[in-house]
């Protein structure tokens, strides 16, 4: 292979591929977009080796975006975790950040055509820990 050339990819591949590209960067703009490390440090009020220790630890949600920790800002209320976003994040226990972002993000059938993140806002964290125990166990999530 040449410098000017690259391996060829399978067009299906390719559009698969794109699509995803498309609906991180959706999901990364949703509900006011995300944060710097610094910033949600700042916002909690702890340190930013505390935040990117809660990251590692299943307890806050967030994405590498290169080197940099990029943190959701949908997922805090007045300067703290949404209630149950914490305790979601421990049933799941997944380094798959944007499959945890879609499952906040997305409608589910299952809670009557709602987001979770939506009813954590309105204060139904047992719904949605209810919700997140049962589909995790089936890893339908």
């Amino acid at each position: 292979m040449t410098a000017n050339t690259s391996p060829k990819i399978h067009p299906p591949l390719a559009a698969a591929l794109a699509r995803g590209k498309i609906a991180r960067k959706t999901m990364a703009a949703a509900e006011g977009g995300s944060i710097t490390c610094q910033a949600a440090a700042k916002l909690l009020g702890i340190s930013e080796a505390s935040v990117v220790l809660r990251w590692r630890a299943y307890r806050i949600i967030g994405w590498k975006a290169g080197k940099a920790l990029r943190i959701p800002v949908w997922q805090f209320h007045e300067g703290k975790l949404l209630k149950g976003m914490e305790e979601i994040l421990q049933i799941f226990h997944s380094d798959d950040q944007w499959r945890i972002v879609r499952y906040f993000l997305g409608n589910r059938r299952s809670l009557a055509n709602e987001r979770p993140l939506d009813l954590l806002r309105r204060g139904k964290s047992a719904t949605v820990i209810k919700h997140a125990t049962d589909y995790s166990q089936d890893n339908e999530w």
